[in-house]
């Protein structure tokens, strides 16, 4: 899965959630083990040849009475448990230590250690990186799981401890971390002959770990306990939630459940080969390690924030894992994006969740799902809202299910009035996939679910296939905000072409720079099945051959001075995942220009 790009010591590219910014150009002064004492915590369960400490008394206690109660919560929450034995596994030592801590603008980050499991005679213990304020007690705490399973790293729990929490991130026990065990957790979606000896497994166990080390530290309130995490991170947090019973919210940017539905492992680009499981093998991953189905007795408060595009994680799989959650929830779409989101979502409101939730702030608007009907021969949505919200939009997407990845999403206007939303759908003749939405004073975006309308059903008689749109405008202008688009998505991983650009433009102020080989172009956009125009402009510094390909279809050109358009007729799959893929070629050492890319349906009207 993506990751964002951070550089730090010993970290790889991994996603960075930042809450609140923070002056942390202070000197940072670290305190080894060779230089101050190991903490070292109690060992649960097990006899010790020296009296216990005080502390030490209170945590065999607590931990006691944490295991009785793990057994009465799971037992009533998820009685057809049978992968995690959660009371069993929380009941094992922690044997946890203090390896080094440092101070910084008032903010103690430690680097620890702890027991997660024995694995047939494998001792897997698990580092971590622990922050929170000097001299705090009770605070409010989560764990944080980096996008891709990075490596753990102090900007992941910093600027939560700047925020008012305890935050502690983990190493996975995957190869080369700094923690032992040496599963390929993030290398897909292994289930083998037995669930519980499953890569992914074994980082749920190191969860559920963290989750008792946090409850052992006097810094933090243990009924105050979150979790959130980026793709992988996001995979990860809806498991637990529907695993643990101690956590209180659960925060997911990207990662869902109902993966048997179809995912990037399986269906899409990193199958790297592999056959697709059979119907038999997707349902016994549905009922094992798949994070949704739990989740229909859990009530625990669970948020999901997501492109409408996102590639690993499809949106029907997102839709269902919030219809079976039970708890409250909360649900973003963000339309036309993948695995990425804009600085506001992905920054900010993800973690505003936790806030709600464990810091007693303001609740998130909530919504009611919207309707749609037919009003005097026009399709009418509504929805209503509670709360505060300064502007409200539909976004609406055509054709038949699947395509998912490479699905246009139109945006519609929509008008408040007082808390009820009104938006009104174009008379196409395709059925579509609606979802309306409010925003607030703060930028945050609030979503209802989809729902599937078909205007035949409904008595419409539609004037067009589909209405008009270009699949490319996220892009193919290559506009500042555009540029900006394409950098957010490979900054979070999604290896994207962000060109440099050029005042050289035939639409708008900037043109791009083709300057390698070959250039790979962002992803398109279509309706599947209709067929669609694409078009782009080029012009050369020096005369050159250009070659463009979509999808099988190549068009070469001689390009010169003048901006010279090229034209392709297509007509997308439909295919679960999606997509037209796209390149254009130059002659090693030519520059040349690229503007004004488009795809639109040919057939934009019904009569055409």
């Amino acid at each position: 899965m993506g990751c964002d790009v951070a550089s730090a010591p010993r970290c790889n590219a991994v996603s960075v959630p930042v809450v609140h910014t923070g002056n942390t150009t202070a000197h940072s002064v670290w305190i080894g083990p060779s230089e101050a004492k190991q903490r070292d915590f109690a060992d649960v369960n097990q006899e010790v040849a020296r009296p216990p400490r005080d502390d030490e008394s209170d945590e065999m206690l607590n931990l006691t009475a944490v295991t009785i109660l793990l057994v009465a919560q799971v037992g009533v929450a998820n009685a057809a448990e049978t992968v995690f034995d959660v009371p069993a596994l929380c009941a094992t030592p922690l044997r946890a230590k203090i390896l080094a801590r440092h101070q910084q603008n008032g903010i103690v980050t430690e680097e620890v250690r702890y027991h997660s499991e024995n694995d047939r005679g494998k001792n897997v213990e698990i580092f971590a990186y622990f922050s929170y304020a000097v001299g705090a007690r009770n605070l409010p705490a989560f764990i944080w799981n980096p996008g891709g399973l990075g490596q753990a790293n102090p900007q992941f729990t910093v600027p939560g401890a700047q925020h008012g929490y305890a935050v502690l991130c983990i190493d996975f026990p995957q190869p080369g971390y700094r923690s032992t065990g040496g599963y390929p957790i993030n290398a897909g979606l292994d289930l083998g002959p037995d669930p519980r000896q499953a890569p992914i497994y074994h980082g749920a166990v190191a969860l559920l770990k963290a989750v008792s080390y946090l409850e052992s530290r006097p810094e933090v309130d243990k009924n105050r306990i979150g979790m959130a995490g980026a793709s992988w991170g996001g995979f990860f947090t809806t498991l637990m939630i529907g695993v643990d019973p101690r956590l209180k919210v659960g925060s997911c940017l990207y990662g869902t459940g109902n993966l048997q539905i179809g995912n990037a492992w399986w269906d899409g680009d990193s199958r790297r080969g592999t056959d697709s499981p059979s119907p038999a093998e997707r349902e016994r991953w549905r009922t094992t390690l798949d994070p949704a189905w739990r989740l229909r007795t859990a009530k625990t408060p669970i948020a999901w924030f997501t492109g409408t595009n996102d590639r690993f994680y499809l949106l029907p799989s997102v839709m269902q894992t919030y219809a079976m959650a039970a708890g409250q929830k909360h649900l973003t779409l963000f339309p036309n994006w993948d695995h990425a989101l804009p600085s506001k979502i992905h920054d900010e409101e993800v973690f505003a969740w936790l806030d709600v939730h464990l810091q007693g702030q303001r609740p998130f608007v909530s919504l009611t799902p919207v309707a749609v009907e037919n009003q005097g021969g026009h399709l009418i949505a509504r929805w209503d809202f509670r709360g505060d919200a300064v502007a409200a939009d539909l976004i609406a997407s055509y054709g038949d299910e699947g395509n998912w990845r490479g699905r246009y999403w139109h945006t519609l206007p929509s008008r408040i009035e007082g808390h009820s939303c009104r938006a009104e759908l174009p008379d196409a003749a395709l059925p579509c996939e609606v979802s309306g939405a409010v925003s607030d004073k703060q930028g945050f975006r609030y979503s209802t679910p989809l729902l599937r309308v078909d205007p035949a059903k409904l008595g419409i008689k539609a004037s067009m296939t589909v209405p008009d749109y270009d699949g490319c405008a996220e892009w193919g202008g290559f506009e500042k905000s555009q540029i900006a688009y394409l950098w957010r998505h490979d900054r979070a991983g999604q290896k994207r072409w962000v060109p440099h650009v050029s005042q050289d433009a035939k639409e708008g102020e900037q043109s791009a720079v083709l300057e390698s080989d070959t250039t790979i172009l962002p992803p398109i956009l279509s309706t599947a099945a209709i067929p669609h125009r694409f078009t782009c402009f080029l012009k050369a510094v020096q005369p050159a051959e250009v070659t463009v390909q979509l999808s099988s279809i190549h068009r070469r050109m001689r390009v010169g001075h003048q901006w010279t358009e090229i034209s392709i007729e297509f007509i997308p799959p439909n295919e679960l995942m999606g997509g037209v893929p796209a390149s254009i070629t130059i002659p090693r050492g030519a520059t040349v220009l690229v503007d004004a890319v488009a795809f639109h349906p040919i057939q934009a009207t019904k009569n055409d």
